[in-house]
């Protein structure tokens, strides 16, 4: 009987060490899909007193021909500091990138904060006077002072025109190029 419960006892070890190395197994298909998936994402910190939308666009032909290439998020209008992020589609790595800082012909002045790259786990922080080494003003939209991050939009004919911030082309472009490695 003794040898019953030793046999019993040795083949339950063997089922559960086996049950055990079966969920360890660093080869799950579903765990490598995930490590290999990147995401480029911008996070924008800002003031906006009106809610708005604002879009990141990007170009990945290193060219600042910004066409329908971008990323829409809606934003709620307050006194303070808010942040939205801008995830780009899991297959695209941009050369440059374009911020148009809402639609709504109502909305006032706009400060810009900061601006976060982020892509495979490498990070650029662009704060306070830097962000003027990173963008510049669409001139025929608005004015940006990056000493003080606010945006100013132009109005025409009594109309507020959208505001963007373009990239300052080589400065952005190699801040970008640098999150790669």
């Amino acid at each position: 009987m003794k040898n019953y419960y030793f046999s019993l006892l040795i083949a339950c070890l063997f089922v559960f060490v086996g049950c055990k190395n079966e969920n360890t197994d660093s080869s799950n298909p579903v765990s490598q899909v995930e490590e290999t998936v990147k995401q480029f994402k911008v996070t924008v910190s800002f003031i906006a007193s009106k809610k708005d939308d604002f879009c990141l666009l990007y170009t990945e032909d290193n060219t600042v021909n910004f066409g329908e290439n971008g990323v829409w998020k809606s934003i709620e209008g307050s006194e303070k500091e808010q942040k939205v992020e801008f995830e780009l589609p899991a297959d695209v790595f941009p050369t440059h990138l374009r911020l148009d800082l809402g639609i709504k012909p109502d909305q006032s002045d706009i400060t810009l904060k900061s601006v976060i790259l982020e892509y495979n786990g490498n990070k650029k922080e662009i704060v306070g006077q830097e962000l003027g080494m990173y963008f510049r003003a669409d001139e025929n939209t608005c004015t940006f002072d990056p000493i003080t991050g606010v945006v100013k939009s132009n109005i025409e004919n009594g109309v507020r025109q959208n505001p963007s911030l373009y990239p300052q082309e080589p400065t952005l472009k190699q801040e970008i190029e640098k999150l790669v490695k």
